[in-house]
């Protein structure tokens, strides 16, 4: 009897067990100033003590807050680069590009390239989860419910004293075995765990039926909660932008100085962090020629298509090997 290894972690604080993937926005501000408050004030400008910043009309934050929450009858086009800094000395870079339709079935497209691991093409729609191996040029179909029924172990239900004896650890919530003769799990747990376990389980089928989370999710709720605010303007790669952070600077956000659009998001923990560079971020008209973006078979016209739920997981495995 064993802790649930990094395979099987994938509900977190919610329950300690779970089935990985292989379980499968330039004007300038006008200020009234007056005496010796003006002449200070044009001299920090001289010296470039102070930024110009927009206003009148809605605030920078608000419109920061509708170019994210843009939800019109059209396709989001966006690119991604990432640089994760571990903590530890260790660095992870990765990329994505995608396209998002903005209303339902909120079908979306993403080509995400991660270091050590395959280039990784997948498409959302509905219930709908595809995915592109470019290995042996073929499409993997399943639905949401297909995999949420092979993902989920068997449970079984014991005492806490029982659990604990089990795994002689006061810390572990989940345990478990493989059944002799198979790759299956069995996971040990308690009644309360595993009613965590299920409603999370329900909590992600209900999510299916809108748009994937995202950044933008996470942008929009820090600037709707007035967590993030003006700091300056700047000049990124040529372009006028306007810097927002948090109180303690721990998540910036900047943002492009005439549109508003994101150009860098960097969050920052105890020891370390993430920060997304946006190269590309626009939004496409709905046309016949925008929907092909969306569809794995209009990208891979001559690739085999293949619909099987343990196909899909084994493709997962192969394209995701970190999760």
């Amino acid at each position: 009897m064993n802790p649930l290894p990094p395979s099987l972690d994938r509900f977190g604080d919610e329950l300690e067990i779970a089935v990985r993937r292989d379980l499968g926005t330039r004007r300038r501000r006008r200020y009234a100033l007056r005496g010796g408050v003006l002449l200070a004030a044009a001299a920090a400008v001289a010296l470039g003590v102070l930024s110009a910043l927009p206003t009148g009309g809605p605030s920078v934050v608000k419109k920061a807050a509708a170019a994210l929450a843009a939800n019109d009858d059209s396709i989001l086009h966006y690119q991604v680069n990432a640089v994760q800094d571990n903590g530890d000395g260790t660095i992870a870079r990765w990329s994505s590009e995608t396209w998002q339709l903005l209303v339902s079935p909120y079908t979306r497209r993403q080509i995400q390239v991660d270091t050590n691991a395959p280039r990784a093409e997948a498409v959302t729609s509905g219930d709908t989860t595809e995915l592109y191996d470019s290995g042996n040029d073929t499409i993997y179909i399943t639905t949401s419910q297909e995999l949420r029924a092979a993902r989920t172990p068997t449970m079984a239900i014991v005492s806490k004293s029982r659990l604990q004896k089990l795994v002689h650890n006061p810390k572990v919530t989940a345990a478990y075995r493989i059944v002799p003769g198979t790759n299956r799990p069995v996971v040990v747990t308690t009644k309360a765990g595993a009613k965590r376990f299920l409603k999370q389980l329900a909590h992600e089928a209900v999510n299916t039926s809108g748009a994937p989370e995202d950044f933008r999710s996470t942008i929009l709720e820090l600037l709707n909660a007035g967590k993030l605010q003006v700091v300056g303007q700047i000049t990124v790669d040529g372009r006028d932008a306007i810097k927002l952070a948090s109180p303690d600077g721990k998540q910036t956000y900047i943002v492009d100085a005439q549109t508003y659009d994101p150009i860098e998001w960097t969050t920052r923990g105890t020891t370390g962090g993430v920060t997304m560079r946006f190269p590309v971020y626009e939004k496409l008209p709905v046309d016949d020629q925008s929907q092909e973006f969306l569809s794995l078979q209009a990208q891979h016209p001559g690739a085999t298509v293949v619909r099987d739920v343990h196909a899909y997981m084994a493709a997962e495995s192969r394209l995701y090997p970190h999760g």
